[in-house]
């Protein structure tokens, strides 16, 4: 067991940072999600469109038979009407330099592999679409980068778009609807952090630019375009990206992390949880599993935050699939 799990007072996102932020995100927010994903492949998913999260562990063997895990930022299919796409991100918190492009292709293609479609004299591996985002500034990063394979006879070649987060002010994040960058978007302030840290003003104007985030994300869920879930992820994973970059400007880290810490908000289905546990009933209980499951959580991932037994959460389960809600 844990020590959250046997705490349920510790903030579920308090040790996320960079990476794990990012796949929080991508494992919660379907919203948030799609409208990224349309930016950066120039897509027109709406509302309808149906993310399916896929396997993210993958094994790479090497020439001496050895197998390196690897694990991806997000690997993903989103299915509108008749249309189905993989896709694959990585979030990449070093300076950029042309290896990554080894990393991404050894995903990508691992990727292809496992999901094959194979016959007796056929094998096709078809490649998901690849992107990444660079949290940190890179003047030599292209926004886009070339893949080429070459085969006997022929070559064929992909591209991987880039997206820089350094690249977009408050204004243009909303405007595009690219709420993933929110909760990195302190390391535009990276090399400033010092200088700001001993500058009462800078602070003030810092903690202006996190309280009008938070109003934004609050206009957002009113016209519609954000859920009350996903802000809740945002604001959590913001605190936590936040804290991390700044651990080492302790005034920095202490007025404007205060503020953060005090907009985090649970998610519905931990304050469902939470409620329930206080109600102390067994009905409570398996309304509390119903909405989890409704919300999209697994039956491991429900037994590891509640403790509930897996044999309870499997039951409420089969009798939603059984009643088809």
């Amino acid at each position: 067991m844990t020590e959250e799990k046997e705490n349920h007072n510790v903030p579920i996102y308090s040790n996320i940072a960079y990476d794990d932020a990012f796949r929080t995100m991508e494992g919660n927010c379907d919203d948030v999600l799609i409208s990224f994903v349309n930016y950066v492949f120039d897509e027109k998913y709406n509302n309808t469109a149906v993310v399916t999260r896929m396997r993210n562990e993958h094994f790479i063997e090497h020439e001496n038979h050895s197998q390196e895990k690897r694990i991806t930022d997000s690997h993903f299919s989103i299915t509108q009407g008749d249309v189905c796409k993989k896709y694959h991100l990585e979030c990449e918190s070093k300076p950029y330099d042309g290896s990554i492009l080894v990393r991404l292709f050894e995903y990508g293609s691992q990727i292809a592999i496992e999901e094959a479609e194979e016959t007796n004299y056929v094998l096709r591996v078809k490649m998901p679409h690849t992107g990444l985002l660079l949290l940190r500034e890179s003047k030599k990063a292209p926004e886009k980068a070339t893949i080429i394979i070459e085969t006997p006879g022929q070559s064929s070649t992909y591209y991987v778009p880039i997206i820089k987060e350094t690249d977009f002010t408050v204004e243009m994040i909303f405007e595009k609807q690219l709420y993933m960058l929110i909760p990195f978007y302190i390391f535009n302030y990276e090399k400033e952090l010092d200088v700001i840290n001993q500058d009462e003003n800078r602070i003030e104007s810092m903690l202006e630019l996190y309280r009008d985030i938070n109003a934004r994300l609050l206009k957002e869920q009113e016209n519609g375009r954000l859920s009350a879930s996903s802000i809740s992820v945002i604001i959590g994973v913001t605190h936590s990206v936040f804290s991390k970059l700044t651990s080492k400007q302790t005034v920095l880290n202490e007025k404007v992390g205060d503020y953060m810490g005090g907009k985090v908000l649970d998610p519905p289905w931990v304050i469902a949880y939470n409620r329930g546990k206080e109600a102390g009933i067994e009905q409570g209980k398996e309304e509390v599993i119903a909405d989890m499951l409704r919300r999209g959580k697994t039956v491991l991932e429900i037994v590891e935050f509640s403790g509930y037994p897996e044999d309870v959460v499997k039951s409420v389960e089969e009798s939603m699939r059984a009643a088809k809600i």
